[in-house]
């Protein structure tokens, strides 16, 4: 497959057909795959796509498109991918190493590359170990009596076959359904890449796999897989290739325009990285003597629920202070939290007994925090409590996590 240059968009970003080399058929195979998910990813108009609040990559054939987060007024592609990749890897536990960031700021790589190639190294490295075997219930018409025999099915088609038997009988093999999903996601990877070493080092290593049988694999079984110890090592092949999987989809239509697309939704992907961080922060600050946890259930009313998506615990003294965090992936309009979500933190204040929560919103020059109470109320006159807005400064200017921004940031949320 030809190799090209990458498209590289921001969040909320418009693309037209005739810019950049999209044409005709990218856009049809694009609206057809952004359909089949419900409309999510993309927004249709007119001969254009744009870009909603999912970023990552879309291959569709030989023509990549990167959608980046942005924060800032910048607009700087370099810095807001690097972030991209550093929230990624933080908040799924990939490696980054120097091999992959070279091969990032090669002109013609796209995210989509680091994913593959980050894949094609951990199933390497498990061939290179030895693939585990596993027991797995078999059944056929053979010529030794082996298990038990399958009486039903047996008197069927062995009444003229004496020297048969139908039987069930246990295999331990390395045909199992951990490694039906590594085999799919390296053959999606070798159909779809546009990079020659990647789809050497696949062809380098699929003979592993020549005896495990092809199964159609779907999202319902992909959440039957189970790692025990054994298969421990697995873990972050595993959950590549469910990405591979999950995100690829082959064009029915056409025949010869493959789409893979490996798109996060940012609101819940900036969540989940600052969760993470403000746990290592915790972790590395026992002095703070506090608990970080994550979208707790918390009951509202009838059966309903709400989540707030941070919640820290700090010991004061003789007490345990509750401060409430809630992420939003954008900027304030002049710096004003909307009413919405005013009202949601008053909610969580009042639900979880909290007389502090903070509306954290990714840093954005002229922007400073601020807090205020809330009025008293009939029911809240007796105690007062508050909603502050925080901006975390998390990156670089190369787009690199600060070394101490965990540890800053939590201070600041516990003070603010």
């Amino acid at each position: 497959m030809k190799r090209r240059e990458p498209i590289t968009l921001f969040e909320h970003e418009r693309l037209r057909i005739g810019e950049r080399g999209f044409g005709q058929k990218h856009f049809e195979r694009l609206v057809r795959w952004n359909e089949a998910n419900g409309d999510k990813f993309f927004t249709i108009g007119h001969k254009a796509i744009k870009c909603t609040q999912y970023v990552g990559v879309v291959q569709v054939g030989d023509l990549a498109v990167q959608v980046l987060p942005k924060a800032d007024r910048t607009g700087d592609a370099d810095k807001w991918r690097q972030a991209l990749l550093t929230m990624l890897r933080t908040v799924h536990r990939l490696p980054l190493t120097s091999t992959n960031e070279t091969h990032l700021h090669r002109r013609h790589s796209s995210i989509l590359d680091f994913f593959y190639d980050l894949y094609v190294q951990d199933v390497h490295g498990l061939v290179r170990r030895g693939l585990v075997k596993k027991y797995r219930r078999r059944s056929g018409n053979l010529t030794a009596l082996k298990g038990r025999i399958d009486w039903p099915n047996h008197l069927r088609d062995n009444l003229l076959h004496k020297e048969r038997f139908h039987v069930q009988h246990q295999a331990y093999d390395r045909d199992h359904l951990l490694h039906a999903l590594l085999k799919q996601a390296l053959g999606i990877v070798r159909r779809t890449t546009v990079d020659p070493l990647i789809a050497g080092r696949v062809d380098d290593v699929s003979w592993a796999f020549e005896e495990v049988t092809d199964l159609a694999l779907d999202r319902r079984a992909l959440e039957r897989i189970r790692l025990d110890r054994k298969t421990k090592p697995y873990s972050r092949a595993v959950d590549l290739a469910r990405m591979i999987v999950l995100g690829h989809s082959p064009d029915v239509h056409a025949g010869d325009m493959p789409l893979v697309g490996l798109l996060f939704d940012m609101n819940d992907l900036f969540e989940r990285f600052v969760l993470r961080i403000l746990h290592r922060a915790a972790d590395a600050h026992p002095e703070l003597d506090v608990d970080v946890t994550g979208q707790a259930r918390v009951p509202f009313w009838a059966r309903k629920v709400i989540k707030p998506d941070i919640v820290l615990r700090v010991k004061r003294e003789e007490a345990v202070e509750t401060v409430i965090v809630d992420t939003k992936w954008k900027v304030p309009r002049d710096g004003q939290p909307a009413d919405a979500d005013l009202k949601q933190m008053f909610a969580y204040n009042v639900q979880l007994g909290s007389t502090r929560s903070v509306l954290l919103y990714p840093s954005s020059e002229g922007l400073k925090p601020t807090a205020s109470n809330y009025h008293a109320g009939h029911w809240t006159s007796h105690v007062e409590h508050g909603c502050g807005l925080a901006y975390a400064n998390l990156f670089d200017e190369g787009g690199k996590l600060r070394p101490e921004a965990g540890g800053q940031l939590l201070t600041e949320l516990l003070i603010q």
